[in-house]
């Protein structure tokens, strides 16, 4: 058991260089309807390594999770290499035209990346993705988005903003930016994608002063705001 615990560690060692060498730029990108684009993946390491593309759909839950799954037939995705080598600090372009039968709809490229071999002879391969958004011309409305709950708790000594928002509408759109704001201050978060009739759970820490009493959603054409109310303390 300890010795497969330190081949463990090790392999670990080994792998955070390589994931944090290579990447892949840009990570997401939108487009109104067709899309005409492309991505670069760089190695940054001293070893040559090979890069193998796959185009998934997925999906999102309600946590932020998100499932893939194979391409669905209503996309068509040509990309301008399926593998490809990469030397080192090599810097390859991918080429893509992707159009879609239905709107919004949206897809991941993975590069999947391998190489490497760990000094136990284990050979490494890490996954980096770009997303690609094919939204349409019609645009999220405010009227579409509805508050399911908006309340502040206290769990093990910690104050939690916990909410639920639901899209109602068959559109997509992207949360710019979360604020959270009390008498004395306010606490802003990332955004998220919000998917056509997804609810979407959110879970924030309160770290400032003073009880939080106020949560707003920044999209890009509007603001959606909720009043906080106390939810069931837990220990």
């Amino acid at each position: 058991m300890k010795r497969t615990f330190l081949a463990f560690v090790g392999c670990l060692l080994f792998l955070a260089p390589l994931t944090s060498a290579q990447t892949v730029s840009p990570v997401i990108v939108e487009y109104p309807d067709k899309a005409d684009g492309r991505f670069q993946v760089y190695n940054d390491a001293d070893i040559p390594l090979t890069v193998v593309l796959e185009p998934h759909s997925f999906t999102v839950d309600s946590t932020g999770k998100a499932v893939f799954r194979r391409l669905d037939s209503s996309l068509h995705v040509q990309l301008s290499a399926t593998s490809f080598r990469l030397a080192p600090k090599q810097t390859y372009y991918v080429f893509y035209k992707a159009t879609t039968e239905t709107y919004p709809n949206w897809f991941c490229i993975y590069s999947v990346i391998s190489g490497a071999v760990t000094p136990t002879g284990l050979k490494l391969a890490i996954e980096l993705p770009h997303t690609v958004y094919l939204l349409g011309h019609k645009s999220l409305d405010q009227s579409q988005i509805s508050w399911n709950r908006a309340e502040i708790a206290k769990q093990g000594g910690k104050r939690l903003v916990t909410a639920e928002v639901e899209n109602h509408g068959a559109e997509f759109s992207r949360i710019q930016e979360v604020e959270v704001t009390s008498t004395t201050g306010k606490q802003t978060f990332t955004g998220f994608p919000l998917f056509p009739g997804q609810r979407r759970a959110i879970e924030l820490d309160w770290d400032q002063p003073g009880e939080p009493q106020r949560i707003v959603l920044k999209f890009p054409r509007f603001k959606l705001e909720s009043n906080l109310k106390d939810a069931t303390v837990t220990q």
